[in-house]
């Protein structure tokens, strides 16, 4: 072949190479019909490649977190995102509570140091599904079987949100009534039972 050929042919190989990549989407139909036997022809024309689906977001499961950052009593920070116990309100960071001789205590460092104290180095493990980019979660947690928003009500270092369970609500009912935690220095509902009795 003469070096003329050759550019030729060349020149040729790279305008075909340049029209594919022009129709880079485009997939043109067999010359004939292929389909199997009960199987729909492919209809005429060419056929446009349709984007892959982007994947579904994993379903929730409990995920294990060892030694998270505690930053109140019921946010932690772990790697890359910040987990905030679902249906509770922890005093915000700095809050003070009203004693009974008209001072007031640092409550909210109180209930993060009791918190600290009851996760001892344990493992936390919070309920949701992953998805990327989410930065802030809100999820049920537990350590073993204690449920930490129920804890957290029972021993009165935090308030349920309007997402609360009954559960929620009552646990922190009687922690009001027995003046613990946050409410230790505050007096007790109306509702609540005389000391000393069970509210049935």
């Amino acid at each position: 072949m003469t070096a003329r050929a050759l550019r030729l042919a060349l020149a040729a190989v790279f305008a075909i190479a340049a029209a594919a990549a022009d129709a880079d989407d485009i997939v043109q139909p067999a010359d004939r019909d292929v389909s199997p036997p009960g199987v729909m022809p492919l209809p005429p024309g060419p056929l446009i490649r349709e984007p892959v689906p982007p994947r579904p977001p994993d379903p929730p499961r409990w995920r294990r977190y060892f030694l998270p950052q505690t930053t109140d009593a019921a946010t932690f920070s772990v790697k890359d995102a910040t987990i905030r116990i679902a249906r509770v309100t922890p005093p915000a960071a700095g809050d003070t509570c009203p004693a009974a001789d008209g001072n007031a205590w640092p409550c909210s460092q109180s209930a993060l140091y009791a918190l600290r104290r009851f996760l001892h180095g344990r493992a936390i493990e919070c309920f949701f599904p992953y998805a990327e980019g989410v930065a802030d979660v809100t999820a049920p947690c537990r350590v073993g079987n204690t449920d930490l928003g129920l804890w957290l009500l029972t021993a009165g270092w935090a308030r349920p949100s309007k997402l609360a369970t009954d559960a929620y609500v009552a646990a922190s009912n009687t922690a009001r009534c027995e003046r613990r935690g946050i409410w230790r220095s505050a007096a007790p509902p109306a509702s609540c039972p005389p000391p000393g009795q069970v509210k049935s």
